[in-house]
């Protein structure tokens, strides 16, 4: 009898795990593609000197000395960040801050934030990022 209670436990966290697996397996393939889809496009949008950060739909311009561009969803779970406080980028699901080079400062995230290509027109002061 002892040796049923070991193997049908065996049996079950063994179950437990190849199932937890296999979850992540898919789920990783499942952001990694929405991910490769989504930077399929360009946007343009005025560059505003009276501002040091600007947040797009999909990117974070800051524009305070030579201009650079971010994408605004957060390296942990992919949530869009929309908000600055005290010079900090916060994701406001989990509370991941960047500094304005899109590097972590507080986790749960732990890479920095994608950087952007983009292209400035000097004649009418928009920027073209490559999204």
């Amino acid at each position: 009898m002892g040796n049923k209670k070991k193997s049908r436990r065996y049996f079950l966290k063994t179950l437990g795990a190849v199932t937890g697996a296999a979850f992540l397996g898919l789920w990783g393939l499942m952001t990694g593609d929405l991910q490769k889809n989504k930077r399929k496009k360009t946007i343009s949008i005025p560059l505003d000197d009276n501002r040091a950060v600007l947040f797009s739909e999909d990117c974070i311009v800051i524009n305070s000395g030579q201009p650079k561009v971010f994408s605004s969803y957060c390296t942990h779970l992919g949530c869009r960040i929309k908000t600055l406080e005290d010079s900090k980028l916060v994701c406001p699901c989990h509370g991941s801050m960047f500094d304005l080079n899109g590097n972590p400062l507080k986790g749960p995230a732990v890479k920095p934030l994608e950087k952007l290509e983009f292209t400035i027109n000097k004649n009418s002061n928009i920027m073209t990022i490559k999204i």
